[in-house]
């Protein structure tokens, strides 16, 4: 008697023993996962969800037992979310100043940042507004407020500006590396997310919108395609140069837009992580192949070697 409660007694425990190493029901996804498995947050520029999204789907897609959760907030916003461990990535379009690599360091966090595209910051306007490009000189003016334009036939005209959000990413560049010390101009109003300002430029004349260009970037999408008809992309030249170009995959490669911008995988934590998983994809072939496609440029781009036979 006493050896079969013996036996019933470790049948007992090896059961519950793999019972609750099978089942989930001590594991938490979010902290024990692999590079190809669990639950991942990712917080993410606004102006890049949609290509994060795709990015996400492909990934989830090729690995079934990861789940990607993706939000939408300012630059700002996702950093702080990564300091305070609300997630254990994010992509925004710049690296960290010193004072928010501080900071991390005092966590005992060292952040290293991976590029994985180039996007830029486009001015879209009406097809009804008559300028068909901005140098960065005017550019600069009709930011600041300044709005002595002409229009191509010579006319004075005044330019009203839109922002895509408040604090976003979009106004914090423009402040930095084109205004420098001049203040934003009165003539430009804050709006609530990049599609009120696709919207409203569609439909005021004489208006410009500053958006993230991978808003646009992709001529298969479907914002793409309900604003082709009505909207137009304004070729910039950069300071003191009289060429004028469109952002694009040549334009970023070349350096000649002024406005260009990295994109930036940021993470916190290890190597055997969804995180670090996630990360790596963005960087490798399939993610940088996905950027090629919805019309930014990759990070990286696989070389072709084309040979050629001459016959006699």
């Amino acid at each position: 008697m006493r050896n079969f409660i013996k036996y019933n007694g470790l049948f007992f425990f090896i059961s519950a023993f793999f019972f609750f190493s099978c089942s989930n029901y001590f594991k938490n996804d979010y902290n024990d996962n692999s590079p190809t498995s669990g639950k991942l947050k990712v917080y993410i520029d606004e102006g890049l969800k949609h290509h994060i999204k795709n990015q996400a789907y492909t990934f989830e897609s090729i690995y079934p037992n990861a789940n990607i959760y993706l939000y939408s907030s300012s630059e700002n916003d996702a950093i702080q979310k990564l300091y305070n461990d609300s997630c254990e990535l994010i992509v925004i379009s710049r690296v960290l100043n010193k004072n928010e690599i501080k900071s991390f360091a005092s966590k005992n966090y060292t952040i290293i940042p991976t590029p994985i595209a180039k996007s830029g910051i486009a001015i879209i306007t009406s097809k009804k507004t008559p300028i068909n490009k901005l140098s960065f000189e005017e550019a600069v003016r009709v930011l600041n407020g300044q709005n002595n334009l002409f229009d191509s036939l010579g006319s004075p005209i005044s330019l009203r500006v839109v922002f895509d959000s408040p604090n976003s990413s979009v106004i914090h560049y423009l402040q930095d590396s084109a205004l420098k010390n001049l203040k934003i101009g009165s003539n430009c109003t804050v709006l609530n997310s990049t599609l009120e300002g696709i919207n409203y430029v569609a439909n005021h004349k004489n208006s410009i919108a500053f958006i993230d260009f991978a808003w646009l970037s992709d001529s298969d999408d479907s914002i793409f395609k309900a604003n082709e008809s009505v909207l137009k992309i304004l070729p910039l030249s950069k300071k003191n140069s009289r060429y004028y170009e469109k952002p694009n995959q040549s334009s970023f490669k070349l350096n000649t837009y002024p406005f260009t911008r990295t994109i930036y995988a940021i993470k916190k934590t290890g190597e055997f992580t969804l995180a670090k998983g996630f990360e790596t994809f963005m960087a490798g072939p399939k993610g940088q192949l996905t950027f090629l496609k919805q019309g930014l440029l990759p990070n990286k781009q696989n070389e072709r070697s084309i040979k050629i036979i001459i016959e006699h």
